[in-house]
């Protein structure tokens, strides 16, 4: 079992999947793309050719009627011409009967060397017609006529009409004419024929040519004959011979078929397919337009791109999915990285198990503490770790627990390798598969041999500590009680001797004697006190007799305690009760103690002309504030919490001469703890210090329809 190894590639990986998703769907758009355009090209292609099989068929069919044409008009001038077969008036009659299969010819007419039309199938009388001075006529007079003439498109309809009329088929004609020369040939006349431009529209109307497809009648020369398409015949557009039809292809070949781009003739990219009638100037193109072309095209492409852009959708959710799963498994995969190389690093030892308990992994830490290397525990039992310390009782809770899902923990004593003990704070959790069953067993151990060392160390010193406070504790107890009783009998005698009970001292200097005697022995009696209360309290004896505690009163009562020896010093004391301050549920015994060394500290450490004041306060919450503000010497800010200590003193070189040993504002801090209260001190060094004592509200006695009317100063009398 390897932990903390990447097995994953590049290729295998998220990038991976990154770079097959975008060649695939570079070669599944370049399919696309590819069948769209060979699509396009199929669809031209199959209208090139359509384009080219009309050509021929319209080639034919308009070879034909030319052919006819010619033939009426070789008739025309076998019959007409001077010493020809018909004469007379059978000669209007042979020129009708020849129109009798040649629907597209409106009349034939003959015209003599001179130009005049002598004969002409026009029923009425014969028109004074002349066309020696018509291009074609010309031509034939001079010899340059081809075999058959093909004229321009003429305005209309029959021959010599005037040249206005509407822009329809019935108001425009060609004319075909056909030199007549005798035997000797010499020029004789002219046969010519009315052609009816109709007649090509008749030959294209079935055509499926599209909406701007149509099929143009040309002569070589470019001249545009007549172009037929579904807006109607279109007449007299002009001359094309600049078009490439007639500038490239035509000069190269007969017949063929090629694209062209949007032009002058026609406004859209179009196909052209063309034939040449070899037997006479004349041209058939069949133009059929690209857009239209397409149109069954792009109805297909547009149902097969939905299909493609259907497959590619789904080919890129797919992709994305696939993504974002080997996403999250490269995640959990660098995670597990993580978490193995946590593990193997671990300074706590980790060995993982399998469900019937054989060692599959153990990390660096584990083989260090215990001694093993790691070929020498996998597949062995934890068992090789047993010290024989253990209980089996606990073995048997910790199988009951990590077999039920749940972790166990707990601390274990094991053996090492080389025999010796190691205790360890261990924590054995099961691992559960993706189907909810265990597969494997983590245990993390963490050796607390030296804390539990430690921790016995510490246990015996606080033993020796507690027994030693003991016995200081009670040698302080009794040296107390030892010296109070000498103490109590100095101060009788002493006071005996003051009142001169039993008559004269004599000398004066006695009574002084004997003041001193009384003023330090009550020192000595006042700190033997203290130190008997600091030792009930360290040891747990020291109870609290709790009553209603009159504020008021108790403050007077320290006062009158205290005003001699503030009148000694010249300190002026001060006190803010207000009238009716509630009640205060605590020891009045104690409660006075800790006022009287407020009190006495502040005498203690201000000088003449100096003043302490004393405040009662409630406060909103109704805790009840005690406060004494001096102005005497001051604390520096880094001694303020020394003087909390037993036998704490600020400034001790300053405080040589006077009284006290430091157990004052301890013991104040020590009663105000077990009333539940607290001690704020705060001073200012050269300008006075504030002392705070604050009882919690539950010890106020105050009624809630009580208010609270501060009182003015008052000085002690």
């Amino acid at each position: 079992m390897q932990i903390g190894v990447s097995k994953s590639s590049w290729l295998g990986g998220r990038y991976g999947v990154m770079l097959l998703t975008f060649v695939v769907t570079a070669a599944f758009v370049g399919i696309w793309a590819y069948q769209l355009q060979k699509g396009q090209e199929r669809a031209i292609a199959t209208a090139e050719a359509t384009a080219s099989n009309l050509a021929q068929v319209l080639e034919e069919a308009n070879s034909r009627t030319v052919q006819s044409i010619d033939l009426i008009l070789k008739n025309v001038a076998a019959g007409m011409q001077p010493g020809g077969w018909v004469r007379g008036g059978a000669r209007k009659g042979f020129l009708q009967s020849l129109l009798d299969e040649a629907p597209h010819v409106r009349e034939v007419a003959f015209a003599d060397a001179a130009g005049h039309i002598t004969d002409i199938s026009r029923r009425g009388d014969l028109p004074n017609l002349n066309i020696s001075m018509e291009p074609y006529f010309l031509q034939a007079k001079s010899g340059f006529s081809q075999s058959l003439y093909v004229s321009k498109p003429f305005r209309g309809r029959l021959l010599g009409d005037p040249q206005g009329g509407g822009a329809s088929a019935e108001h425009w004609h060609l004319i075909f004419a056909r030199a007549v020369l005798d035997d000797g040939g010499n020029f004789v006349g002219m046969a010519v024929a009315v052609i009816n431009p109709g007649f090509y529209q008749e030959q294209t109307g079935a055509l499926e040519l599209g909406e701007h497809g149509a099929v143009a009648y040309y002569r070589y020369d470019g001249e545009l004959l007549v172009r037929s398409g579904r807006a109607g015949l279109e007449i007299g557009l002009g001359n094309h011979a600049d078009h490439p039809l007639f500038s490239e292809y035509l000069s190269k070949r007969e017949w063929g078929t090629f694209r062209h781009e949007a032009d002058a003739y026609h406004a859209a990219p179009h196909i052209i397919s063309y034939r040449a009638t070899t037997r006479w100037p004349l041209l058939v193109a069949v133009i059929l337009d690209q857009g239209e072309v397409l149109i069954h095209w792009r109805k297909e492409a547009q149902g097969f791109s939905v299909v493609m852009a259907g497959g590619l959708a789904v080919l890129l959710l797919l992709a994305v999915v696939i993504y974002r799963q080997r996403a999250m498994a490269e995640q959990a995969e660098k995670q597990l990285v993580l978490l193995g190389t946590a593990l193997k690093t671990s300074a706590n030892m980790v060995l993982i198990t399998d469900t019937d308990a054989h060692i599959v992994w153990v990390n660096d830490a584990f083989c260090q503490q215990f001694g093993y290397e790691i070929h020498e525990v996998i597949g062995r039992n934890p068992r090789i770790l047993k010290s024989g310390l253990v209980s089996p009782t606990m073995v048997k809770a910790l199988w009951q627990t990590i077999l039920s899902g749940r972790t166990w923990s707990g601390e274990f004593v094991n053996k090492r390798k080389d025999g010796t003990l190691v205790i360890v704070n261990q924590t054995i959790s099961p691992i559960i598969g993706p189907t909810g069953e265990i597969t494997h067993f983590v245990g993390i151990h963490d050796d607390i041999t030296k804390r539990k060392e430690t921790e016995l160390e510490l246990r015996e010193a606080k033993v020796h500590a507690e027994a030693a406070n003991n016995v200081k504790t009670q040698f302080l107890a009794n040296m107390s009680h030892e010296l109070r009783t000498p103490l109590n009998a100095v101060l009788g005698f002493s006071d005996m001797m003051r009142a001169e009970t039993f008559g004269p001292l004599g000398h004066e200097k006695y009574s002084e004697y004997s003041d001193d005697i009384h003023a330090s022995a009550t020192h000595l009696l006042t700190l033997i006190s203290d130190i008997l209360d600091v030792s009930k309290i360290e040891v747990g004896k020291m109870s609290l007799s709790e009553d209603r505690v009159h504020l008021a009163d108790m403050v007077e009562s320290c006062h009158k305690l205290l005003r001699h020896r503030a009148g000694e010093k010249g300190v002026k004391l001060i006190s803010r009760v207000p009238s009716n301050i509630p009640d205060l549920l605590a020891d009045q015994v104690r409660v006075k103690q800790i006022v009287l060394n407020l009190l006495t500290n502040a005498i203690k450490f201000t000088d003449a002309a100096g003043q302490a004041t004393l405040t009662v306060e409630l406060s909103e919450d109704y805790s009840i504030n005690i406060r004494v503000v001096d102005t005497g010497v001051g604390i520096a800010p880094h001694e303020l919490s020394k003087v909390l200590e037993p036998f704490g003193q600020a400034g001790e070189v300053n405080n040589l001469a006077r009284e006290g040993v430091g157990l004052g504002l301890y013991l104040v801090k020590a009663l105000m703890k077990m009333h539940g209260g607290y001690v704020d001190v705060s001073s200012t060094l050269g300008v006075g210090t504030s002392v705070e004592v604050t009882f919690p509200p539950v010890r106020s006695l105050m009624r809630l329809e009580d208010e609270i009317e501060p009182e003015a100063e008052k000085p002690l009398p």
